[in-house]
């Protein structure tokens, strides 16, 4: 893609999505890895420290694939999967293990983690479109 590619609305929205969740990511890792997991199971802590360090792992890729927007392609979807599938692992947590506290905190990072992968998707494929050249007739 050339350098001259406009950031178009579609692109800074898209940005935007990806740089909300590079910092939820390194925030909430951060202190996942701080915290470890559940007290006295030295299983569930080992997992819970290593999911929490893969977390932070993806936050620079968030980061870098926001800042080179003008130049991503399928990657920003792939980004998306993630995102929507800890919104899926939140809802199977909530039928399973019931509402944590606060409940209203976490219905809305549920509720983020789906209108952050679809609007990010809805977006990079709306800025994918205004990049195609119409063919020569």
């Amino acid at each position: 893609m050339a350098a001259s590619t406009p950031v178009t609305a579609a692109n800074t929205i898209v940005r935007v999505c990806l740089l909300l969740a590079a910092a939820i990511a390194l925030g909430d890792g951060l202190r996942q890895m701080a915290q470890g997991g559940p007290a006295g199971t030295a299983d569930a802590d080992n997992a819970h420290r290593f999911l929490a360090g893969v977390y932070v792992g993806w936050a620079p890729l968030f980061a870098w694939v926001a800042a080179t927007i003008r130049w991503q392609g399928v990657l920003v979807y792939f980004l998306a999967v993630p995102i929507f599938l800890g919104g899926i692992g939140r809802l199977v947590s909530f039928t399973r293990h019931g509402m944590p506290s606060p409940a209203g905190v976490f219905l809305a990072s549920a509720l983020l983690d789906f209108v952050l992968s679809i609007v990010i998707v809805w977006a990079h494929s709306t800025a994918l479109r205004s990049r195609r050249v119409p063919a020569a007739t």
